[in-house]
């Protein structure tokens, strides 16, 4: 640390600091008040060591101004007058300590060390805090957007507060929710993710809630919920703007008051847990509109975060393109792969529609279909494959025009091209194909079970 110590004896001065200097980073020497209160601004020290009887401006009125000037910086007192006035104005200005003169070199360096420490522990506090920034820069982004956002997740990370997270499908709010929750103090608890708009309405209650035996027809023994499952975690509620209006209140009643009712008891449970939740709508919009609970939308949104579409950073593209490259390669288990200049300059020119996940899983396929170097004609042959009429007519080795009688198409052709089209780009690697249909590898078996596509050998 940066010391300024301010005394008016010369050979004091002089034993003092050479005392000291093995201790601090650097020692300031000050001979009265106004030389010290000058090299205070100049300087900015970290702690200040004082006579109190001085010429021209004596300890008292020093630290009066320091304490103005700033008020985290502890003072210290070095003085041979202990007069009850100058203590008790001491205390009144929150001075640090008092070392009577003279005294034991232990005895000064002990009160220093004791006087220092918070402000030992504020900059451990910010180093940490910046190398973590760093880190989450890392892995979002260091755009000026995502650095903002990777600052508001450091911050954020540490409280209970709930999170809501709002941004364009695919635009990684689950990646960012999970960021949060493995930063925060309940990292090694469960994180629990509930997809609201996949779940019927019906059941939305019991999957949330649980439920007690015979609360509804079907419910033949109890039953914990996705809350229980997440005790001491965090849930996160993906799409929250697809809670039905019954299950929006209970959650208010969770998010305000962490406690639920599970279905058919009227026990009150006890919700240990942090929330986060998504939204790939104007969640204030919705509330304003009607459609989604004003008191549950201020609940959520104590503190909110906006994921920018892809196509508005396309200063980030680069680094998240090498950062799922990396990925994909190491994955597959092949070298790793550059990208061109040319390449990464289509990837930033394109529109993204599905955002950070459309761009993952263009890497990963031409991470499986490039040789050396992914090149723009590897990623033009990847991105222009949106027509699901051309995939279709590729796949049948047909071709026909697209015309409103040939709709609608059938969505079990469009998903039996896309299971096709994946394992020949993964050379029959079923694992691999799953992976660039960003699909759990057990229901790509399924999938390719019902079109009977399954031969049950392994990868």
């Amino acid at each position: 640390m940066k010391l300024l110590f301010v005394e008016d004896q010369k050979l004091l001065r002089k034993a003092v600091g050479d005392l000291l200097s093995p201790h601090c980073r650097k020692v300031l020497i000050a001979t009265n008040g106004r030389e010290a209160l000058d090299l205070f601004l100049k300087e900015k020290p970290d702690l200040v060591l004082t006579d109190i009887i001085m010429p021209e401006m004596d300890g008292i009125a020093l630290t009066e101004q320091l304490r103005r000037l700033s008020p985290e910086t502890p003072v210290v007192f070095f003085s041979a007058f202990s007069d009850v006035p100058y203590l008790l104005r001491g205390i009144e200005l929150g001075v640090a300590g008092f070392v009577p003169k003279p005294c034991e070199d232990d005895k000064l360096i002990s009160t220093l060390e004791k006087a220092a420490l918070p402000v030992l522990q504020r900059k451990q506090l910010l180093g940490l805090n910046s190398e973590l920034r760093q880190s989450v820069e890392q892995m979002l982004g260091k755009g000026p957007k995502l650095k903002k956002i990777a600052g508001q997740v450091v911050r954020i990370a540490r409280s209970n507060y709930a999170v809501l997270v709002q941004g364009e499908t695919g635009a990684g709010k689950s990646r960012l929710a999970s960021m949060i929750h493995d930063l925060s103090p309940r990292a090694d608890k469960p994180f629990v993710t509930v997809q609201l708009g996949a779940i019927p309405e019906s059941l939305v209650a019991a999957d949330l809630f649980g439920h007690e035996k015979g609360a509804f027809t079907g419910a033949e023994r109890k039953r914990e919920g996705l809350v229980t499952a997440a005790k001491g975690g965090t849930l996160f509620l993906d799409d929250i703007d697809a809670a039905p209006p019954a299950v929006q209140a209970l959650l208010l009643q969770l998010v305000e008051e962490k406690s639920y009712h599970p279905l058919g008891s009227n026990r009150k449970a006890h919700a240990d847990i942090r929330i986060i939740a998504a939204s790939n709508k104007d969640l204030a919009a919705e509330a304003a509109a009607g459609n989604f609970r004003q008191d549950l939308y201020y609940r959520l949104a104590t503190f909110m975060i906006e994921m920018p579409p892809l196509r508005v950073i396309p200063e980030d593209i680069p680094a998240l393109a090498g950062k799922f490259l990396r990925e994909a390669c190491h994955e597959i288990g092949r070298p790793p792969l550059e990208i061109s200049a040319d390449g990464m300059t289509m990837l930033q020119s394109h529109s993204w529609p599905g955002n950070v996940r459309e761009l993952r899983n263009v890497i990963k396929h031409a991470a499986i279909m490039a040789d050396d170097v992914i090149s723009p004609a590897i990623l033009q042959g990847i991105l222009g494959e949106i027509d699901p009429a051309a995939r279709i007519s590729a796949a049948q080795g047909q071709s026909f025009e697209v015309s409103p009688d040939d709709l609608p198409f059938k969505m079990a052709e469009v998903e039996k091209w896309a299971l096709k089209r994946a394992l020949a780009a993964a050379g029959g690697k079923k694992m691999v194909a799953a992976r660039l249909l960003d699909m759990n590898y057990y229901t790509f078996r399924r999938r390719m079970a019902r079109y009977g596509m399954d031969d049950d050998s392994d990868d």
